[in-house]
Protein backbone atom coordinates (compact mmCIF):
# COMPACT_ATOMS: atom_id res chain seq x y z
CA UNK A 1 0.00 0.00 0.00
CA UNK A 2 1.66 3.25 -1.12
CA UNK A 3 1.97 6.06 1.39
CA UNK A 4 -0.95 8.40 0.65
CA UNK A 5 -2.14 11.49 2.45
CA UNK A 6 -4.98 10.83 4.89
CA UNK A 7 -7.29 13.29 3.11
CA UNK A 8 -6.67 11.60 -0.24
CA UNK A 9 -7.52 8.18 1.20
CA UNK A 10 -10.70 9.50 2.83
CA UNK A 11 -11.77 11.24 -0.39
CA UNK A 12 -11.21 8.05 -2.37
CA UNK A 13 -13.15 5.91 0.10
CA UNK A 14 -16.05 8.37 0.26
CA UNK A 15 -16.31 8.47 -3.54
CA UNK A 16 -16.29 4.68 -3.60
CA UNK A 17 -19.02 4.53 -0.95
CA UNK A 18 -21.15 7.08 -2.83
CA UNK A 19 -20.83 5.11 -6.07
CA UNK A 20 -21.64 1.82 -4.32
CA UNK A 21 -24.70 3.46 -2.70
CA UNK A 22 -25.86 4.72 -6.11
CA UNK A 23 -25.63 1.15 -7.42
CA UNK A 24 -26.79 -0.68 -4.31
CA UNK A 25 -29.38 -2.78 -6.18
CA UNK A 26 -26.64 -4.34 -8.33
CA UNK A 27 -24.18 -4.63 -5.44
CA UNK A 28 -26.51 -6.05 -2.76
CA UNK A 29 -24.16 -9.00 -1.98
CA UNK A 30 -21.37 -6.46 -1.15
CA UNK A 31 -23.48 -4.40 1.26
CA UNK A 32 -21.77 -5.80 4.36
CA UNK A 33 -18.38 -4.59 3.01
CA UNK A 34 -19.88 -1.15 2.33
CA UNK A 35 -21.16 -0.93 5.91
CA UNK A 36 -17.80 -2.04 7.29
CA UNK A 37 -15.98 0.55 5.14
CA UNK A 38 -18.36 3.29 6.37
CA UNK A 39 -17.52 2.27 9.94
CA UNK A 40 -13.77 2.38 9.15
CA UNK A 41 -14.12 5.84 7.58
CA UNK A 42 -15.81 7.10 10.75
CA UNK A 43 -13.22 5.43 13.00
CA UNK A 44 -10.31 6.78 10.93
CA UNK A 45 -11.68 10.33 11.06
CA UNK A 46 -12.13 10.13 14.84
CA UNK A 47 -8.62 8.71 15.28
CA UNK A 48 -7.19 11.42 13.02
CA UNK A 49 -8.93 14.07 15.10
CA UNK A 50 -7.47 12.60 18.32
CA UNK A 51 -4.06 12.50 16.65
CA UNK A 52 -4.33 16.18 15.68
CA UNK A 53 -5.33 17.14 19.23
CA UNK A 54 -2.47 15.09 20.68
CA UNK A 55 0.01 16.70 18.27
CA UNK A 56 -1.17 20.18 19.25
CA UNK A 57 -0.90 19.28 22.94
CA UNK A 58 2.61 17.89 22.38
CA UNK A 59 3.68 21.08 20.60
CA UNK A 60 2.26 23.21 23.40
CA UNK A 61 3.97 21.04 26.02
CA UNK A 62 7.26 21.48 24.15
CA UNK A 63 6.84 25.27 24.19
CA UNK A 64 5.98 25.11 27.90
CA UNK A 65 9.10 23.05 28.67
CA UNK A 66 11.33 25.38 26.63
CA UNK A 67 9.87 28.44 28.38
CA UNK A 68 10.35 26.90 31.82
CA UNK A 69 13.93 25.97 31.01
CA UNK A 70 14.73 29.49 29.78
CA UNK A 71 13.19 31.12 32.84
CA UNK A 72 14.90 28.55 35.09
CA UNK A 73 18.31 29.23 33.52
CA UNK A 74 17.81 32.98 34.03
CA UNK A 75 16.84 32.47 37.68
CA UNK A 76 19.73 30.06 38.31
CA UNK A 77 22.14 32.63 36.83
CA UNK A 78 20.70 35.33 39.10
CA UNK A 79 21.08 33.03 42.12
CA UNK A 80 24.70 32.25 41.25
CA UNK A 81 25.45 35.94 40.78
CA UNK A 82 23.82 36.73 44.12
CA UNK A 83 25.82 33.99 45.87
CA UNK A 84 29.08 35.35 44.43
CA UNK A 85 28.00 38.84 45.45
CA UNK A 86 27.25 37.67 49.00
CA UNK A 87 30.39 35.59 49.61
CA UNK A 88 32.85 37.14 47.15
CA UNK A 89 34.46 35.53 44.15
CA UNK A 90 37.46 34.27 46.18
CA UNK A 91 35.48 32.54 48.95
CA UNK A 92 35.88 28.78 49.28
CA UNK A 93 32.20 28.73 50.27
CA UNK A 94 31.40 28.95 46.54
CA UNK A 95 32.44 25.32 46.06
CA UNK A 96 29.51 24.31 48.24
CA UNK A 97 27.20 25.72 45.54
CA UNK A 98 29.13 24.13 42.68
CA UNK A 99 30.70 27.45 41.71
CA UNK A 100 34.34 28.06 40.84
CA UNK A 101 36.48 30.03 43.23
CA UNK A 102 38.61 32.76 41.65
CA UNK A 103 42.12 32.03 42.82
CA UNK A 104 43.90 34.47 40.56
CA UNK A 105 45.94 33.69 37.51
CA UNK A 106 49.59 32.77 37.67
CA UNK A 107 52.23 35.04 36.25
CA UNK A 108 51.90 35.26 32.53
CA UNK A 109 54.75 34.04 30.35
CA UNK A 110 56.15 36.42 27.78
CA UNK A 111 56.04 35.46 24.14
CA UNK A 112 59.85 35.24 23.73
CA UNK A 113 60.21 32.36 26.20
CA UNK A 114 61.94 34.49 28.85
CA UNK A 115 60.52 34.85 32.36
CA UNK A 116 58.45 38.02 32.88
CA UNK A 117 60.31 41.12 33.95
CA UNK A 118 60.97 41.22 37.67
CA UNK A 119 60.21 37.55 38.13
CA UNK A 120 62.53 34.65 38.72
CA UNK A 121 62.67 31.53 36.64
CA UNK A 122 62.23 29.37 39.72
CA UNK A 123 59.18 27.16 39.52
CA UNK A 124 58.70 27.64 35.80
CA UNK A 125 58.18 24.72 33.49
CA UNK A 126 61.11 23.33 31.49
CA UNK A 127 61.51 24.39 27.85
CA UNK A 128 59.72 22.26 25.27
CA UNK A 129 61.71 19.37 23.80
CA UNK A 130 63.45 19.99 20.51
CA UNK A 131 66.84 20.89 19.12
CA UNK A 132 68.98 23.09 21.36
CA UNK A 133 68.70 26.82 20.74
CA UNK A 134 71.13 28.13 18.17
CA UNK A 135 71.15 24.97 16.10
CA UNK A 136 69.13 24.22 13.03
CA UNK A 137 67.50 20.90 12.24
CA UNK A 138 69.23 18.65 9.70
CA UNK A 139 68.31 19.37 6.08
CA UNK A 140 65.52 17.32 4.55
CA UNK A 141 66.54 15.54 1.38
CA UNK A 142 64.08 14.65 -1.32
CA UNK A 143 64.67 12.36 -4.25
CA UNK A 144 64.13 14.14 -7.57
CA UNK A 145 62.52 12.35 -10.48
CA UNK A 146 64.91 11.58 -13.36
CA UNK A 147 64.74 14.28 -16.03
CA UNK A 148 64.80 11.79 -18.86
CA UNK A 149 61.62 10.05 -17.75
CA UNK A 150 59.59 13.24 -17.53
CA UNK A 151 60.83 14.77 -20.78
CA UNK A 152 60.26 11.58 -22.79
CA UNK A 153 56.59 11.59 -21.90
CA UNK A 154 56.18 15.02 -23.51
CA UNK A 155 58.25 14.38 -26.62
CA UNK A 156 56.45 11.54 -28.35
CA UNK A 157 57.22 12.31 -32.01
Amino acid sequence: MPNQAFADVMTGWQKLLATVAANKDDLQPLDSYRQQLEAEVTAAKEANMRQSVAKAETQQATRDVEGSLKRGHDLADKLRLGIKSRYGKRSEKLTEFGLKVFRGGGKKKSTNGQPPAGGSSQGSSPPPPGPPQGTSPPPVTTKAAPQEATSEAHNLS
